[in-house]
């Protein structure tokens, strides 16, 4: 009798069919994250318009939206454990779509709220499943690349929710916004049809899904039927909530919680805030608008390459150098005053913006074990929306007490230098944790 490691079974094999479909499953659930993160914003003054709505009333409309990503992302970790990570994320992506489209229907003001709390728990819920899908199945050797390309769902989704804007609100009205945002209805399908995590199968004893998913990631592994399967070294290991504080998994678990409100708290407080900010330099709206798409575009450029890094260098460099380069472009942007200059400044700030999402995103994922990565990944992000909560209520703050632009951007650029301060103590398990160079074990 053998005893084969399964993750190193996924880990040694290339990037063929199965690994792409995991990967564009994943990729189009983040994407429709992103797309929803940027429609409420584009809504808001139509919204306050037809309902006459104050600023205070939008700022509720906001935080209902966060509270219901909280309450998601606690919950959705542990049931994803319970029932499989692939019905989770089913499940997840079913209620915010209905509730999306629900959001679209509704007539006032507390039927908006409603629905977009609701809305928001399955969203919280379907994009750090992605991503821990994407950790899983894809090949160690560029793990890091795919992963980070799928939390760039999320930027991509940004841009795409502002050109759908620009071309379907003046006709359309802020109502099919969220009915565009509610077609991940379509995936549902696709992504019942993906494989379960090996932690969820090796638990039930589903040992003919094992080798169905063994063979397909990777061809050369040649089944027989006395095997017997595990997960090997750093992956195997309990699938509670108690996992992410045992076996030296603690002191990280709490730093990744710190990492993404900190993140949370500089891309939600720079970016509400940065139209108004460019406006108070002296750029007209137009102009503020661009500015902002530019920063978002940033990511084509980062994503690339912050990924390349990270599979490379490790997460942890990677994500230190990032924030380092953020702290900089930041504290730099109200300094300038050439169109053309601050245009290039807020690319390369975007890019860098963005790369630190999306690879402290690979890098938590990377770091649990397959038995509890959905439940640390959804509850890391979980903490990251307190931070979304936080980051637009300080750069209120900063404008209420009359803080100068330039010096609003210097605040602000403190922030990833915390960050970065909290990535340093982390440690990457991931890098530490080699896979043997045998397969399978007699």
């Amino acid at each position: 009798m053998r005893t084969v490691a399964v993750n190193e079974v996924i880990d040694q094999g290339n990037f063929n069919r199965f690994y792409k479909n995991v990967f564009w499953v994943c990729m189009w659930t983040t994407i429709f994250d992103g797309f929803d993160l940027n429609v409420f914003s584009l809504v808001v003054p139509s919204l306050m318009k037809d309902w006459a709505l104050t600023p205070a009333q939008i700022g509720l409309l906001g935080s209902y939206g966060f509270v219901g990503m909280i309450i998601g992302s606690i919950a959705f970790g542990p049931i994803a454990e319970w029932i499989g990570r692939r019905l989770a994320l089913v499940a997840a992506t079913t209620i915010y779509c209905v509730f999306t489209a629900a959001v679209g229907l509704s007539s006032n003001f507390t039927e908006f709220a409603i629905y977009r709390t609701i809305a928001g728990l399955g969203l919280a819920g379907a994009f750090p499943l992605a991503i821990a899908y994407g950790a899983e199945y894809s090949p160690l050797a560029i793990r890091s690349r795919l992963t980070v390309w799928v939390t760039s769902g999320q930027p991509s989704g940004t841009v795409i929710a502002t050109l759908a804007g620009l071309a379907l609100m003046s006709t359309y009205g802020w109502r099919v916004m969220f009915f565009v945002a509610a077609m991940p209805i379509f995936l549902i399908i696709w992504q019942y049809y993906l494989p379960e995590s090996m932690g969820y199968y090796l638990r039930k004893g589903q040992k003919e899904k094992i080798v169905k998913v063994l063979t397909a990631a990777n061809p050369k592994f040649v089944p027989a039927p006395e095997d017997e399967y595990k997960l090997s070294g750093f992956n195997a290991g309990k699938s509670d909530l108690r996992a992410l504080f045992r076996n030296g998994l603690a002191k990280n678990t709490l730093l990744f919680w710190l990492i993404f409100i900190c993140n949370y708290i500089f891309t939600f407080g720079v970016l509400t805030w940065l139209p108004k900010l460019m406006i108070m330099l002296g750029w007209s709206l137009n102009v503020s608008l661009f500015f902002t798409l530019t920063w978002n575009a940033g990511f084509i450029l980062g994503l690339p390459i912050s990924g390349w890094a990270q599979d490379k260098f490790g997460g942890k460099r990677t994500l230190i150098v990032i924030a380092f380069c953020l702290a900089v472009f930041t504290a730099t942007i109200g300094q300038l005053s050439n169109a053309i200059a601050l245009s290039i400044l807020l690319f390369f700030t975007g890019a860098c913006q963005h790369s630190m999402m999306c690879v402290t995103g690979s890098y938590i994922a990377q770091n649990y074990p397959i038995t509890c990565r959905s439940t640390g990944t959804t509850l890391g992000y979980g903490a990251g929306r307190i931070g979304g909560i936080i980051g637009p209520l300080v750069g209120s703050a900063l404008l209420t007490y009359n803080i100068s632009v330039p010096m609003n951007l210097v605040i602000f650029a403190c922030v990833p230098l915390i960050s970065a301060l909290w990535v340093s103590f982390t440690t990457d398990r991931a890098r530490l944790s080699v896979p043997s160079t045998q397969t399978i074990t007699h």
